[in-house]
């Protein structure tokens, strides 16, 4: 009867075990939700200040911005990256001058979906015997618990290549990371830097168009689902022979299962202003300021919701999802 009580107290640990009744990105990774749309972001940033060093190592003129030549204006800037706050996009050539006014007001905006669900199986099976002479005498014990959390969270952002590009503070992206992560990528380094430059080259070359039948405020959006699911299982058993006239566990098994899932579905829309003249403004942090008229944030919604419309149309990655959870 000893081990036997040393089972149930096993099996009592396991059922009474927990689980995280409110299950986040940082339990698992380095990152809270609030600081994953800053990775984006920060890598969004950089992909936009990279565009402008490269237009200006392109440029042909021999002074690109004040009194600064080629070299010294990009020994400026990347020397020390606080110096992109100073910028005035009107003090550049014309030649630089032209295509980063028009630019400046181009919107980036995200759409963060992150959906977590954690699983917690814990149960144990006991097979009691007692043994006579001639019969054998047989109870069985199952006693399981199942639990289960789902937590979704959703938010939006918006940016315009200015506000990233000179407005941002650089402390902001202290963190940000510098290589992929294989695990959570969301919380690692992307490509977002190719939707910056597929945009600017298809609007510039390849006659982009926007939504439905809108051709002057041309778009171009990527869809991003990271699925990551961890498992863990502890199944130990044990058997024993029947003894004459005594009740034992001639077997007994315990099943701990515990799954996770991080599914995390980020949209990232780059779109020309619809209207330069109700653009959201921005302090000097790079954070929105309430504007009278904000049809720029309007639009890009609109288009995040017609983005997300389409993906659902489409692709059905929830389909997928709920097939994979109906097999486990």
């Amino acid at each position: 009867m000893r081990r036997l009580a040393g089972i149930a107290a096993l099996a009592f640990a396991a059922l009474s075990s927990g689980c995280s009744i409110y299950p986040l990105p940082e339990d698992v990774m380095p990152y809270k939700s609030e600081e994953i749309a800053a990775v984006i972001r920060c890598q969004a940033r950089d992909a936009v200040r990279n565009v402008i060093l490269q237009n200006i190592e392109a440029a042909k003129s021999p002074i690109l911005y004040e009194r600064m030549n080629k070299q010294e204006l990009l020994a400026w800037l990347t020397g020390n990256t606080e110096n992109f706050h100073s910028l005035k996009w009107d003090r550049f050539t014309p030649e630089l001058r032209g295509p980063f006014t028009f630019y400046k007001d181009t919107s980036i905006s995200y759409d963060f979906t992150i959906d977590t669900t954690e699983k917690n199986v814990a149960g144990v099976n006991l097979t009691l015997l007692r043994q006579y002479s001639g019969s054998t005498n047989a109870a069985g014990l199952v006693a399981s618990n199942d639990r289960t959390r789902e937590v979704s969270r959703h938010f939006r952002a918006f940016d315009t290549f200015d506000s990233l590009a000179r407005l941002m503070p650089e402390r902001a992206c202290n963190r940000a990371p510098r290589t992929e992560n294989y695990v959570f990528p969301a919380a690692g380094l992307l490509r977002i830097n190719s939707l910056v430059n597929s945009f600017l080259i298809a609007n510039s070359w390849e006659n982009l168009a926007g939504p439905d039948k809108e051709f002057t405020t041309a778009q171009m959006a990527d869809t991003l689902t990271f699925t990551t699911k961890s498992i863990g299982n502890f199944d130990p058993s044990t058997t024993a022979d029947p003894i004459i006239g005594k009740w034992v566990p001639s077997s007994a098994s315990l099943n701990i299962d515990n799954t996770r899932q991080d599914l995390h579905t980020i949209i990232i829309l780059i779109s020309l202003s619809p209207d330069k003249s109700g653009l959201p403004q921005f302090d000097e942090f790079g954070r929105i300021l309430a504007p009278g008229k904000a049809s720029a944030k309007v639009a890009a919604s609109a288009a995040l919701d017609k983005q997300k419309d389409f993906n659902t149309q489409s692709a059905l990655t929830r389909f997928g999802t709920g097939v994979g959870r109906i097999g486990n």
